[in-house]
């Protein structure tokens, strides 16, 4: 199988169990933006905005959040508009301690 068939196959598959598994709740309560702009620094990767979702709601809400982590501009802009001086100092302080 060449890699192209296996992405196609990989991503035309329903996501939603498995998001909602790594979201809680609370999280998916919380807009995409202010979830990104408080949480973005502790996702190493992401790529299920590339997967089909049957609730068009949740769908929505993980490709909003996979565009804003695709956009360095974008988080920063939202962690400036979002977030206070000392929330984004905390966020900086665990970047930096590589967490």
């Amino acid at each position: 199988m060449s890699t192209a068939s296996m992405t196609r196959f990989r991503f035309d598959e329903e996501a939603d169990w498995i998001v909602q598994q790594m979201f809680s709740p609370a999280d998916l309560a919380l807009s995409p933006e202010e979830y990104a702009a408080r949480h973005a620094h502790e996702w190493g990767c992401f790529a299920y905005h590339l997967y089909r979702f049957r609730d068009p709601v949740l769908g929505a809400w993980v490709r909003r959040f996979g565009e804003i982590l695709s956009s360095s501009e974008e988080l920063e802009r939202l962690r400036q508009t979002l977030l206070t001086a000392e929330e984004r100092e905390t966020i900086q302080k665990k970047i930096a301690a590589g967490f």
